[in-house]
Order: C-alpha cells, then sequence, then structure tokens
C-alpha cells in the first residue's frame, strides 16, 4: 500500500521568494525590514527625490501642474523597488545574517 503524502502548508504571503521562512522574524524585525527598505529606496531614488524637491522649492504653490514629470520619475522610481518583493525579501535576509553571525559570536565566546 503507498502512503500518502499531506500537502505541503500554504504560506499567507504568497509572494515571499526569500530563502529565509517567514515566520523567523518578528514583528518588529518585520518593521526594520521595511524601514531598511524605505531608506534604501530614497538612497536608489535620490536624484529623482531631489529633482522633484527642487522642483517644489521653485514654483511654490503651483508644485502640482508644473512639476508633474519629476513627481511621475520620482513615483516610478520609489515604487519600482518598493513593489518589487526582491527587495524586501533581501532586508529580510540581512536581519537573518545580522542575527545569526550574532548567535554565533555568543557561542564563541561562550566555548572560550
Amino acid at each position: 500500500m503507498e502512503a500518502i503524502m499531506p500537502e505541503e502548508p500554504k504560506t499567507s504571503i504568497s509572494n515571499h521568494n526569500s530563502k529565509v521562512p517567514i515566520w523567523a522574524l518578528s514583528a518588529t524585525d518585520e518593521r526594520t525590514a521595511r524601514k531598511n527598505l524605505k531608506a534604501f529606496t530614497y538612497q536608489q531614488c535620490h536624484e529623482y527625490v531631489k529633482a522633484m524637491a527642487d522642483c517644489a522649492k521653485l514654483n511654490g504653490i503651483k508644485v502640482f501642474p508644473n512639476c508633474d514629470p519629476e513627481k511621475a520619475k520620482m513615483k516610478n522610481c520609489l515604487l519600482f523597488y518598493q513593489n518589487d518583493s526582491k527587495y524586501l525579501d533581501d532586508e529580510r535576509d540581512k536581519l537573518i545574517l545580522e542575527r545569526i553571525n550574532k548567535l554565533e559570536e555568543q557561542f564563541k565566546q561562550g566555548k572560550k
């Protein structure tokens, strides 16, 4: 008689592509990963954010009609990094690797 294999449980986050299981992160870790992603995104899109800020300074109250091209470029850049789950997974992986390194260091300190 052939054994029936149970189905693998499905995660609630379907776009999680990381090698690290999603449950390995606490809510605080998840917030930190998202905060780090935001900082990374603004670093990558710095030139577009600066162009939008400069345009806003020059145009004052007429910022919305006059700065639409800069706004569109900034928005596209920011959304590119924030909507691609690869970048959030990278930030999660960095946090897990940091935690692993700390645990390895504690283990080494305990062995001495």
